[in-house]
């Protein structure tokens, strides 16, 4: 697991977030992500899974912060920061 310290928090519900604790991928996040077909949209709901915060959260999270979280979520994949859907 690794934390992503957030460039610009912010808040959901309450719930202040400063940080991302996330988790390495398993085949069920893979297999559940290949429902969806939009590319963005399949990214942002591997984040909330790997995360295990609600969807909305994802959401909420500035560009520069999404662009952090979707090259760890790469780099666990094996992808490089070029290839992250959202950049």
């Amino acid at each position: 697991m690794d934390t992503i310290e957030l460039q610009y928090p912010f808040e959901y519900k309450g719930e202040r977030f400063t940080e991302l604790t996330v988790r390495r991928p398993k085949m069920r996040d893979l297999k559940k992500a290949q429902g969806i077909k939009d590319e963005l949209e399949k990214s942002m709901r591997m984040m909330a899974d790997l995360t295990e915060v609600d969807p909305k959260v994802i959401d909420e999270l500035d560009p520069v912060d999404f662009a952090t979280l979707s090259d760890k979520v790469g780099e666990y994949m094996g992808v490089s920061a070029e290839q992250t859907p959202g950049r």
